[in-house]
């Protein structure tokens, strides 16, 4: 009996496995684009382009909200991340989504800050494995992120210079200190409802807190919707591509 327990459970890990491997690498085709799951120097992440293009205008790398609390890996299935980058993906640009690591959290700053950190190295190293796959410099990449993701975007810009290569920031429904605001090492759009859902500084009034006199404050933005109040209740696909046009452009 404890022989055929054994080997039922090895057939169930090897079902797992088989669906994983299944997945990765598996071009699924709509309209005229194509989306893959691709794996590439230890980083997963899907990637959306153009079905038959073999040229790009730029790199986007979204990241998925989380658990702040109790984060798993980013998911690669989310909604709002799956249209900016189809959109994107019609456009010219090759757009992906991240599958970044589970990350500490929140518990404390020290955690927060290492959270940060992770994220950071995980959009850079999906950036470096998009670049040298399709031929496209990395200085024309752009990254963003719903919730989680782009409070880790806004920490880890601020702290470290490891996405300092990059054009802006898009972040969607996420939040920041002033100190973070006054560090930002490369522009951001940040777009949230009203409602006072993401702390003291978010959309407009993170914006705000930008010096005058930062390198960054010109190609910025700040946008709290007035049509919703509610954390990550708006359709701002439009307008974070727009945003991404303009800084790769």
């Amino acid at each position: 009996m404890k022989k055929l327990t054994i080997a039922i459970a090895c057939c169930i890990i090897l079902a797992i496995a088989c669906k994983k491997n299944n997945d990765e690498g598996k071009e699924v085709i709509k309209g005229d684009l194509k989306e893959t799951i691709e794996t590439v120097n230890g980083i997963t992440y899907k990637i959306f382009t153009g079905k038959d293009a073999t040229t790009f205008k730029g790199i986007l790398v979204m990241g998925s909200g989380n658990d702040e609390n109790n984060p798993t890996e980013g998911s690669l299935d989310g909604a709002a991340e799956t249209a900016i980058c189809e959109k994107a993906a019609t456009n010219g640009y090759a757009a992906a989504i991240v599958k970044y690591r589970k990350t500490p959290g929140n518990s404390n700053s020290d955690a927060w800050n290492t959270s940060a950190k992770m994220i950071g190295e995980d959009y850079d190293k999906c950036i470096v494995a998009i670049a040298g796959k399709y031929n496209i410099s990395k200085t024309k990449a752009v990254v963003g992120g719903y919730s989680f993701a782009s409070y880790m975007l806004f920490s880890d810009i601020s702290a470290n210079n490891t996405l300092s290569y990059c054009k802006g920031v898009l972040a969607a429904c996420g939040g920041s200190g002033a100190w973070n605001a006054q560090n930002f090492k490369i522009p951001i759009f940040a777009i949230n409802c009203s409602g006072n859902n993401e702390g003291e500084y978010y959309g407009k009034s993170l914006y705000d807190q930008i010096p005058a006199n930062s390198p960054v404050k010109a190609k910025s933005e700040g946008i709290t919707d007035n049509g919703c109040s509610t954390h990550c209740g708006g359709d701002w696909t439009d307008k974070m591509y727009n945003k991404l046009t303009v800084w790769v452009n």
